[in-house]
């Protein structure tokens, strides 16, 4: 039987993009992604089998219009989840999160029925027995990059941050293979010539400096959030690390950390900012990749 990652057009499926090539495709996009970041093998690994439910033959039905629901992130996490033992558990559960989630996001570990202990536990294989043989993963290059992005004192937090990273570059990677076929197919070029952050950087600090501007220093407080301001962007040429910044609510956390990543990340010739607001404040992290 031949399996198919996409529909196309012509009956015959001469174009229909075969699920081998959707999977060794998205295995490359990911691990270029990730490269940068040191993951390239985790990576690779996450996009190789984040499609592997497809193997499902139902799923041939969901391809042709079917009216079925199949599936498909699961399969392949539990497969890397069933051959893993060892120090090699923690790692599958690092890459299992980012192939069940690769649509619908990063599920919880524990709890209702969505989280990966359940979906793992209530899985029941449905490809055929030889194809999942046939597959032999190797964890251990994976094991090797987490084990040097990880700190003994931060481990969970190292971690869940190469966890993250590995589902942005999963996401990508898939979105990208499936609109390039897609693209292909009907003859159109997407526009994907971006500027780097480098490029963009000069005018957002200029923008963010005007922004900033407009608060006038007439109260004490609005004073004490232009100390606070001034104090974060004067760390901004300390070496890359971990910083943290303990203000109450209301002292302009939040734009100071970005003004802080901003100059950071023109001091440091970073490529990435990632800027999430939490209810507890805000979390800013500047990457080299």
């Amino acid at each position: 039987m031949t399996f198919y990652a996409h529909s196309g057009k012509q009956p015959d499926r001469s174009d229909w993009q075969l699920l081998p090539d959707h999977l060794d495709n998205t295995a490359r996009l990911a691990a270029e992604r990730a490269e940068p970041l040191g993951l390239a093998a985790a990576a690779s690994l996450i996009g190789r089998y984040h499609d592997f439910g497809k193997y499902d033959p139902t799923f041939d039905r969901v391809l042709n219009g079917g009216n079925v629901r199949v599936d498909h992130s699961t399969a392949g996490a539990a497969l890397l989840h069933a051959r893993a033992s060892g120090a090699m558990r923690l790692v599958s559960e690092v890459l299992c999160y980012p192939i069940l989630g690769h649509h619908a996001g990063l599920p919880d570990r524990t709890g209702a029925d969505s989280s990966m202990e359940r979906r793992l536990a209530a899985f029941r294989d449905p490809i055929d027995p030889a194809i999942t043989a046939a597959e032999i993963p190797d964890l251990a290059p994976a094991l090797h990059e987490l084990a040097a992005r990880v700190r003994g004192e931060a481990l969970g937090f190292d971690l869940s941050l190469a966890t993250r990273m590995l589902f942005s570059c999963l996401v990508d990677a898939d979105y990208r293979d499936t609109e390039a076929y897609y693209a292909q197919l009907n003859g159109r070029i997407p526009d994907r010539d971006w500027p780097t952050l480098a490029q963009l950087l000069p005018d957002w600090r200029r923008r963010f400096d005007a922004h900033m501007a407009g608060f006038a220093p007439n109260s004490d407080l609005n004073r004490l959030r232009a100390d606070i301001l001034s104090h974060v962007r004067g760390g901004a040429t300390l070496p890359p690390g971990l910083f943290t910044l303990t203000v109450p609510t209301g002292g302009g956390k939040t734009l100071a950390s970005l003004g802080f990543a901003l100059d950071h990340a023109a001091q440091h010739g970073h490529r990435r900012i990632i800027l999430a607001i939490p209810y507890t404040g805000a979390w800013v992290e500047t990457l080299r990749g």
